[in-house]
């Protein structure tokens, strides 16, 4: 039966005239739209675990090979140049309208249909009969032709590693082990491309931080080795999240970017700036200190760190109108809590023009020795179930500082780790210590287990 070559399918993104296409391509397109429009109305209360693995199987090999088969009309569409009567700026920005896709995704698309047409006629047509995925086309499409030496390398018959061999490798190697060959193939092929495109990237590293009202948005990019340093130093710190933590792998790695920056902080490793440690500073009058209402909406200033990361200054007639960093922002009730629990404390007066009278003595609340009993006691963060170092935590009152003028000693303090000294004072939580254990109790009253937002795993 011949095809309906004026198909216009339920597609719900358009409809497609197939009137200009061969009898037998027009076929086929019918065929896959039908298709497609069948298998979307499959009821997955209908399957069950097997079955719905099967199709699942099956959309996803389809998926792979017709998404080669796009790329791959891609430069037939272009060379014919009638898109162009569209007004669009670029054939990218064309692709990106009429598929309804990013234009990074349309780029994309363009450039590896570009490269299936000129440089890799193997990997087009290992993609298409599904031999590899068009993942792994991609990556042979990003690392192949993007370079003289590895344009000659892939077409050359007496080179061992020539196409045939990436696509080789690729039929044989999951999609993530693929990209390291992939990428050490293109390496040994032109070596000096490599350092070019180190150089390139360096010229393009760059990092930005913005304030939100609720927080900082970063952006950016890193070289190579910068990324490595910095990936290791977030596993350092990131534990292995045990039960009860909920948290997102994303949302551990912003964790371990903030104690990454503790530690160097606290631990001195930061150099001095005009003969002064850097330190994060909380504003706040002293009245406010002194009445024992930080928790509101006066002012102290605070450095959270134990070696002077975390300074502050208390002024008598201070200016500021809240708890506010010395950038200006306003620092929330719990976060002050917690920063005045094991910081320093400096006295600054101000006159009645906002003019500094008298600065004094810097005082910690919590002293070197007084911590090093602290951790000699606890050993490590005493949340139930955490096991974090002390370099990744510092002393909390047990009777606030703050809230309930409880006194800076010894039996007052408790080691935690940054989470939950922060976790600690969201919820207001209680803790007492029995028969030489710490216990925790929620505001009211209910003890808390060892599966509530533990971040670290148990020690054996």
């Amino acid at each position: 039966m011949p095809a309906d070559r004026s198909f216009s399918g339920p597609t719900r993104a358009s409809s497609f005239d197939l009137s200009m296409l061969p009898p037998d391509v027009a076929a086929g397109v019918a065929d896959l739209l039908a298709a497609t429009e069948a298998l979307a109305q499959i009821s997955v209360a209908d399957l069950d675990g097997p079955g719905a693995a099967v199709v699942a199987g099956a959309v996803a090999s389809v998926t792979s090979r017709l998404g080669v088969v796009g790329a791959r009309m891609l430069p037939v569409v272009e060379a014919d140049g009638r898109w162009a009567l569209s007004g669009a700026r670029s054939f990218p920005r064309w692709v990106s309208a009429q598929h309804r896709i990013s234009a990074r995704a349309a780029h994309a698309q363009v450039r590896l249909g570009r490269a299936l047409r000129d440089h890799l006629p193997t990997t087009a047509q290992a993609a298409a009969t599904g031999d590899i995925t068009l993942e792994h086309t991609q990556l042979i499409a990003r690392f192949g032709p993007t370079t003289e030496r590895r344009r000659e390398a892939l077409a050359d018959p007496e080179v061992e590693c020539n196409e045939e061999f990436l696509v080789g490798q690729a039929r044989v190697w999951p999609v993530d082990s693929f990209a390291i060959v992939a990428r050490r193939w293109a390496a040994a092929a032109d070596p000096d491309a490599d350092d070019r495109g180190y150089r390139e990237a360096a010229d393009r590293e760059h990092f930005t931080m913005s304030p939100m009202p609720d927080g900082y948005h970063l952006a950016g990019q890193l070289t190579l080795e910068h990324g490595q340093w910095l990936k290791s130093a977030l596993e350092a710190v990131t534990r292995v999240p045990s039960a009860g933590d909920e948290r997102t792998s994303a949302q551990r790695r912003a964790q371990a970017l903030g104690d990454v920056a503790r530690v160097v902080l606290e631990n001195g490793l930061a150099p001095k700036r005009c003969g002064v440690r850097p330190r994060i500073t909380v504003l706040v009058p002293y009245a406010a200190v002194a009445s024992g209402s930080a928790r509101g909406r006066e002012g102290v200033d605070h450095s959270a760190c134990p070696d002077g990361a975390f300074s502050a200054a208390v002024g008598g007639d201070s200016p500021v109108s809240g708890p506010r960093f010395e950038d200006g922002v306003p620092v929330p009730r719990a976060l002050l809590d917690r920063l005045m629990c094991d910081g320093e404390m400096n006295r600054v007066i101000f006159g009645p023009e906002s003019e500094i009278i008298d600065v004094g003595r810097a005082e910690r609340t919590f002293t070197r020795h007084l911590r090093s009993a602290v951790i000699a006691r606890d050993k490590h963060c005493r949340f139930p179930g955490c096991t974090a170092p002390p370099v990744l935590g510092e002393c909390h009152h047990v009777e606030q500082w703050a809230r309930d003028r409880g006194p800076t000693s010894v039996a007052n303090g408790i080691l935690l780790c940054w989470l939950h000294h922060d976790l600690v004072h969201r919820r207001d939580l209680r803790i007492r210590r029995r028969e030489g254990r710490w216990e925790f109790e929620d505001r009211d009253g209910r003890p808390v287990v060892d599966d509530l937002e533990v971040p670290y795993p148990r020690r054996m």
